[in-house]
C-alpha cells in the first residue's frame, strides 16, 4: 500500500493542502504547531474513521467553518483509491470510497493498513492492560474486522 497524496480542506490549521508523497521514506518537519501532525492524523483518521487523539469530529474543524474535507488517493496491490471524508458540524461524517458511500466503519478497516504511535500513545505502556488491547484491537482490526469487535 503507498499513499500517493492527501488533500485537506478546513482540516485543524490548514485551509487548504496538497501534498504528494513520494514512494519510500517521507519526512515532515518544521516548527512546532504548524500542522506536522495534523497531516499525519489525517492520513490515520483517512484509513480508520478516527482520530488517533481521541478529538471529536468537531474539533477536526478549522475555527469558524462548519465542515472539513479530506481527500486521500493510494494504491494498493497496484489499484489506485480513491478515499473521501466530509467531517460537520453536527452530524456524522460521510466517507466515500472510489465515490461510494460506505454505511459501517467495517467496510473502510482493512483497506489500508496503518500504524500510528505519538507521544499520546504512551498511556499505552503507563496505563492499564485494557489501554494496550484496545491499541492491539484496533491495529489488528485492519487484518482481521472480528478485532473490531
Amino acid at each position: 500500500m503507498f499513499v500517493e497524496s492527501i488533500q485537506l480542506s478546513n482540516y485543524r490549521n490548514y485551509n487548504t493542502a496538497d501534498v504528494t508523497f513520494s514512494p519510500g521514506i517521507n519526512i515532515f518537519f518544521g516548527d512546532n504547531a504548524q500542522g506536522k501532525t495534523n497531516l499525519l492524523e489525517s492520513v490515520y483518521l483517512s484509513g480508520t474513521s478516527r482520530s488517533h487523539r481521541g478529538s471529536k469530529d468537531k474539533e477536526l474543524i478549522q475555527f469558524n467553518k462548519r465542515d472539513a474535507h479530506i481527500r486521500l488517493l493510494f494504491k494498493k496491490n497496484n489499484l489506485s483509491h480513491r478515499l473521501d471524508v466530509h467531517i460537520k458540524q453536527n452530524k456524522a461524517k460521510g466517507i466515500a470510497i472510489d465515490g461510494i458511500p460506505i454505511k459501517k466503519t467495517g467496510e473502510l478497516l482493512g483497506l489500508m493498513h496503518i500504524v500510528f504511535f505519538s507521544p499520546e500513545d504512551l498511556s499505552i505502556i503507563k496505563n492499564g492492560p485494557s489501554v494496550r488491547r484496545k491499541f492491539l484491537n484496533m491495529e489488528m482490526s485492519q487484518l482481521d474486522k472480528s478485532h473490531l469487535q
